[in-house]
């Protein structure tokens, strides 16, 4: 294989990082979205406007500007404009709804908004709307080419700004404000730092093997750490070029496959599935693909392991993305859970219920400490979640090997009781998605706080494909231990698994669709 040479950009920001990268790739394609495209260049210049009319707007060091839009040029231009005038970039999911848009502009205290209008069915104005106006940000500019009374245009915002002083900006002050799920429901606002974003981005690009001469198609939405901080910034710092949708569709997706022969690919397994079961599929269009984020597996026979080599890895908002990833060059022998190895800097520990680390080979609770940890969470005094000795406490399982690898477990409260011993949803739910047939798998214990639980398993199979339950219990059967199998099969559309604004699955909510199933089938019905 040709090894591909990382140039790191010289940049220690992450506005001084597009400045950079337009030095080296001028006129080479950066960003295409569904309705424009920009170069290198053209993404910088964009950016400068912005950064102009922030602070023009007084927007700059210390302030907070939102960020509600789908994935696109726009949202890159903007984003690079916020960090350019030292302020602080707040991501707003595209998922939201009414409520949890005004817990997040409470939690978030914005100076400004901006907001495309509409991306697909999702109108954010009506949203905004119900809030009352003291509780607006400011200032709200519309990513519209036409007047949205009673907010500016994007376009007279950048004509308002004027020639200002850029200051240094420290690489520890805030870049990003990133909200994710929380235990009590609601989501947590998570402050990342420029180093901190940036140390994890030039070795996630270096280990991706990806190249100014690839073409990455990406679909995870850039408001997610996984879509920014470990899609979007380390393709981009390669030089390779990136394709956005604004929302998933599988038509989308093989429209671009056809249109422009992607090297490269980030989807996530459902998606990866829709698409190959699309009746508009053909082997043929994944023949260019090389690299990518995710498993080889996904698309198999389509691709070949020699060929396209893929990286996963472990990680998450508060650590800036990956602390654990593979490499482009790493046979591809490793499952999901686990991960090659470590970032620069970072230190993984595994301890037991007291805190005290673990042995080799043992499962407890991961703790992690690295130059991408975050800098705490809103409304928390800083170093709050943190041990004593600066370790962040995940709240979740695993287990370091002899050979340096870390394999995830699960979230420590998701662990389920049966038979008197611990299982591991996570490990099961793999197991059943093995099985050709299967999209998703989900599995829950019932009762809900009961100290043995009944496993249950509700399955989303592929379009056209229902997997009968005697299918799925041989699959748990030829690779589970019998305490870890499940006591009921239940077949579910994609629209019953309830999601939360991170779009991960609510259990408390999946364990009360499956005690429904359950107590239909104990009442006559069937399983399936």
């Amino acid at each position: 294989m040709t090894e591909p040479q990382f140039r790191e950009p010289s940049a220690g920001n992450l506005g001084d990082l597009l400045v950079a990268l337009a030095e080296i790739y001028r006129g080479r394609l950066a960003v295409r979205g569904e309705r424009s495209e920009l170069s290198f260049a053209a993404l910088d210049d964009s950016a400068a406007l912005w950064s102009r009319a922030l602070l023009s707007a007084d927007c700059g060091a210390g302030r907070r500007v939102g960020l509600l839009a789908g994935n696109g040029p726009a949202w890159l231009a903007a984003a690079f404009g916020t960090w350019r005038a030292g302020a602080t970039l707040v991501p707003l999911s595209t998922f939201v709804t009414h409520r949890e848009l005004a817990e997040t502009l409470a939690d978030a205290e914005l100076d400004l908004l901006i907001v495309q209008p509409r991306v697909a069915a999702h109108d954010f104005l009506s949203l905004l709307e119900p809030i009352p106006r003291d509780r607006w940000p400011p200032r709200v500019v519309c990513l519209s080419e036409t007047a949205v009374a009673p907010l500016e245009t994007a376009e007279s915002f950048l004509a308002s700004g004027r020639e200002a002083a850029r200051k240094p900006i420290d690489p520890k002050s805030v870049a990003c404000l990133l909200h994710t799920s929380g235990t009590s429901g609601r989501s947590k606002g998570v402050l990342l730092s420029h180093g901190g974003i940036l140390a994890t981005v030039f070795e996630t690009a270096r280990r991706s093997g990806l190249t100014p001469d690839d073409y990455m198609l990406a679909t995870p939405p850039l408001f997610w750490v996984a879509g920014l901080v470990i899609r979007a910034l380390p393709t981009l710092a390669t030089g390779c070029g990136l394709h956005l949708l604004e929302t998933f569709a599988a038509e989308k997706v093989l429209d671009v496959l056809e249109r422009h022969r992607p090297t490269a690919l980030h989807l996530r397994s459902p998606q990866a599935a829709a698409v190959i079961s699309h009746p508009g599929f053909r082997p043929d269009l994944l023949a260019p693909v090389r690299r990518g984020t995710g498993r080889v597996e996904w698309y198999a026979p389509h691709l070949d392991p020699n060929h396209a080599r893929f990286t996963t890895g472990y990680g998450m908002t508060e650590t800036s993305g990956y602390v654990m990833s593979s490499d482009w060059r790493d046979e591809p022998i490793l499952g999901e859970s686990r991960s090659a190895r470590l970032m620069p800097g970072v230190e993984i520990r595994i301890v037991d219920e007291n805190g005290l680390e673990t042995p080799i080979e043992t499962i407890g609770e991961i703790r992690v400490r690295g130059p991408g940890l975050f800098a705490g969470y809103t409304r928390q005094a800083p170093g709050s979640a943190l041990d004593e000795e600066g370790f962040f406490a995940t709240g979740d399982l695993g287990r370091l090997h002899s050979d340096g690898t870390l394999e995830f477990i699960g979230r420590r409260k998701d662990l389920l009781r049966a038979k008197g011993i611990n299982v591991s949803p996570l490990e099961v739910e793999r197991v059943l998605a093995l099985h050709p047939g299967v999209d998703a798998a989900y599995v829950v214990g019932l009762p809900v706080d009961g100290i043995d639980q009944r496993l249950v398993a509700l399955v989303v199979t592929r379009p056209g494909h229902p997997v009968p339950a005697e299918e799925l219990s041989e699959t748990a059967r030829r690779q589970l231990s019998h305490y870890k199998r499940p006591d009921f099969y239940f077949q579910v559309e994609p629209d019953q698994i309830p999601l939360g604004p991170t779009q991960k699955p609510r259990r408390d909510e999946l364990a009360q669709l499956a005690a429904v199933l359950v107590e239909s089938v104990e009442r006559g019905g069937a399983s399936s």
